[in-house]
């Protein structure tokens, strides 16, 4: 999965359908999220209470990266004729600080062909929030559960509609 040199590749997508790729994404993603949630002092983060049969039948699209058969990092969304919903972002906690997640950032941001990208995030995630600052989202709404974690949800733009338009409403 990885080049000959192990350089770490990003694949087309992980198949949630077998038993084993969805082992290793769970397995990942529960080091990954106990990781935010101590970061964030919540440890009811929802994803860590995710079980394996949830995960095969969640229906997101994952890409990842991989080094010598080991996953790294992977992101998971969703798309409709409305938007892109990413749905989970995780990498390993050995491996951050490496743009691993930028990658797979880019890569969903490049396969979302001119539909908005919406993600949502703790607000005391800094370096997820950073992250997809730098990419370019934009914080639309601010948001609070009902146990009272503060959420961001964060837009990429689509591309600006010309005044010829149909889709643009001149409506007063």
């Amino acid at each position: 999965m990885a080049n000959r040199d192990g350089e770490v590749q990003v694949l087309g997508t992980v198949m949630l359908s077998r038993r084993g790729d969805a082992e290793q994404l769970l397995a990942l993603q529960r080091l990954a999220y106990a990781q935010e949630a101590a970061l964030i002092n919540y440890p009811a983060l929802p994803p860590l209470r995710e079980s394996l049969d949830d995960l095969m039948r969640c229906g997101e699209t994952v890409l990842a990266c991989w080094q010598a058969g080991d996953l790294l990092a992977a992101l998971g969304y969703e798309c409709d004729d409305e938007a892109l919903t990413i749905c989970r972002l995780v990498v390993h906690p050995a491996h951050q600080r490496q743009g691993l997640a930028a990658r797979l950032l880019a890569a969903v941001l490049q396969a979302a062909d001119g539909v908005p990208v919406q993600v949502c995030t703790a607000a005391a995630n800094a370096p997820a929030l950073a992250l997809y600052r730098r990419a370019g989202f934009i914080p639309q709404r601010h948001m609070l559960t009902p146990d009272g974690l503060a959420l961001v949800l964060l837009q990429y733009p689509m591309p600006a509609k010309t005044a010829a338009s149909p889709d643009v409403d001149h409506s007063p």
